[in-house]
């Protein structure tokens, strides 16, 4: 495989290891990465601009959906509220923040935005040591990765943490201690909502990680209200894995092949193909390329497929560049790529994270302490 060196990232994204009540971890959050949370609140106060949506009028939506999360979930508020303490910003600029995608879908449902991703679970019946596997490139605005952060976090009667996000965000991808895993992709429909009457996918995703059984993960994932579309994939060790296509009101399941499943950003299941006007494939058609693609080389090792082998797969050019492996496009106007690169062992509780692209990034392994 040859090595496309158009970006040079960090060897390791910084790290924080926290523990205690919702507000606890919160500000210990904000305080530990101050700086890429001014650096998010910048990021995204930029994109809403470039969408015509002023500042203060965003902040009034945010305020008004912290409402709704508040009766719902006062637990991810109350972190939120110590993010912005420890890190001494406004708490409505940490709920935006948090909402964004949902806001920049409600004002301009046909942004095509740079992030895509590609995703995938393997059970232990394609691995070669019975171990169950996930794997996620992160594909985003290039401006995102300076802001990227790694946490292991214990709050106080919950299962304990791992996972990416970006600085003052509350969730991304990672995995619990009971060997429950989420990892997702960004979906575009016509059955986008207003960011005041659900949550975003990090949120939901981070609630289903609460959970101590892959079942309990699901159902939480599904009883969860969405602001927008997006794709989930859950996975338990030694309990199985489903990708959960959700958009506003419904949720659609897609289900492993031979112990595999694999995701990008357009809908599988028959279902959704049928009821849902899918936008993904109009805005990156490359998405049907990158899924085939990641189930191709992996069903050529089943029986055999290893963290390493996960690692050659995250790292493909097929498709430059716009591939499994995302580079900025030298022909476009677009600056996205892949952030971050995640391989999961749900079984040994291990998570191996680079920030990418996939292909120049130095992998670092993490696991609970």
């Amino acid at each position: 495989m040859s090595v496309i060196q158009d970006v040079n990232p960090p060897k390791a994204l910084p790290f924080l290891r926290s523990e205690g009540r919702p507000h606890d971890v919160g500000r210990a959050h904000g305080r530990a990465f101050g700086e890429q949370v001014a650096g998010s609140i910048k990021v995204y106060k930029a994109k809403l601009g470039k969408i015509n949506l002023a500042w203060e009028t965003a902040l009034e939506i945010a305020e008004r959906n912290i409402g709704m999360l508040r009766e719902l979930d006062p637990a991810l508020v109350e972190e939120m509220d110590g993010i912005a303490e420890g890190a001494e910003a406004d708490r409505r600029e940490i709920y935006l923040i948090n909402i964004r995608t949902g806001l920049i879908r409600m004002v301009e449902e046909g942004t095509a935005e740079d992030h895509e991703c590609t995703t995938a679970a393997i059970l232990g019946e394609a691995t070669a040591d019975g171990h169950t596997l996930m794997a996620q490139n992160w594909d985003q605005d290039g401006a995102c990765q300076p802001n990227t952060v790694l946490i292991e976090q214990r709050i106080e009667g919950d299962p304990a943490l791992i996972f990416v996000t970006e600085a003052g965000i509350l969730f991304r991808h990672g995995m619990n201690e009971h060997g429950i895993g989420a990892v997702g992709n960004a979906l575009r429909s016509n059955r986008e909502r207003r960011a005041d009457r659900g949550t975003t996918s990090g949120m939901a995703r981070r609630r289903a990680l609460r959970c101590k059984t892959f079942a309990d993960a699901v159902r939480m994932l599904k009883q969860t209200p969405r602001s927008h579309s997006g794709n989930h994939i859950i996975a338990g060790d030694g309990q199985g894995a489903v990708d959960i296509e959700g958009v506003p009101g419904q949720a659609y399941e897609v289900h492993p092949e031979q112990g595999i499943v694999v995701h990008s950003n357009h809908f599988l299941n028959p279902q959704a193909q049928a009821e849902v006007d899918d936008h993904g494939p109009r805005n990156h058609p490359d998405t049907l390329l990158r899924d085939c693609r990641m189930r191709d080389l992996l069903m050529a090792k089943h029986g055999r497929i290893t963290p390493d082998h996960v690692r050659e797969v995250l790292a493909d050019h097929e498709g430059f560049p716009y591939s499994i492996c995302r580079h900025p496009d030298p022909n476009s106007d677009s600056i996205g790529f892949t952030l971050v690169s995640s391989v999961i062992d749900l079984t040994a509780r291990r998570m191996w994270t680079a920030p990418g692209p996939a292909c120049v990034g130095t992998y670092t392994e993490y696991t609970f302490s």
